[in-house]
């Protein structure tokens, strides 16, 4: 498998440079190159009743930018007393002129699709994304990722209510791990 994988990467590499096929990387990602790197995560999750408090758990994400135009991220973590892990990926679509994304973990066999923009003067990053819940039925999310002037960042995630309403569901607060964890390489 590593061989066939490996012959059909040098086929794309060999098109790509006889036909002028390989794009630059776009100004929009360039962003995304101080995120590179391992970062500790808090994580609270949020139910339907606003009195309760949250449940608080750690988790990591390590992050890196593939050939600059994609940020690839891992997230290991626990979340509501299981070990959870997930991946994403988002890049620039310069034909639609916004960021686009997916994620997957090791809750469901549905993936995310996102489509996103960013706010320079607020420093926020917005995405919408839609996938489905456990039973299959398309779910709406909207997530927000708020970047702070010490390099920290804070992730909020909701979603529509079967009675529409927005719900909090989700909160992530990232910052750079102090423990020097796997550094992790930016790709061109």
């Amino acid at each position: 498998m590593k061989i066939r994988t490996c012959q059909f990467a040098a086929l794309v590499m060999l098109l790509c440079a006889n036909f002028g096929l390989a794009q630059e990387p776009s100004k929009e990602m360039e962003r995304f190159n101080a995120e590179v790197g391992t970062w500790d995560c808090e994580v609270r999750m949020f139910g339907e009743d606003p009195s309760k408090k949250p449940e608080i758990s750690k988790g990591s994400e390590t992050v890196w930018m593939l050939g600059g135009m994609w940020q690839v991220s891992h997230f290991k973590g626990e979340m509501m007393g299981m070990q959870f892990e997930g991946s994403g990926q988002t890049g620039f679509n310069p034909e639609t002129k916004k960021y686009t994304g997916t994620w997957v973990d090791s809750t469901s066999p549905y993936a995310m699709a996102t489509e996103g923009t960013w706010d320079e003067k607020t420093q926020t990053f917005t995405q919408q994304g839609t996938g489905k819940d456990a039973t299959g039925n398309e779910v709406k999310m909207k997530m927000t990722s708020v970047y702070n002037k010490d390099g920290s960042r804070l992730f909020t995630m909701s979603g529509a209510m079967p009675d529409g309403k927005e719900m909090k569901m989700m909160e992530i607060h990232y910052t750079k791990s102090k423990s020097g964890g796997a550094k992790s390489a930016t790709t061109k």
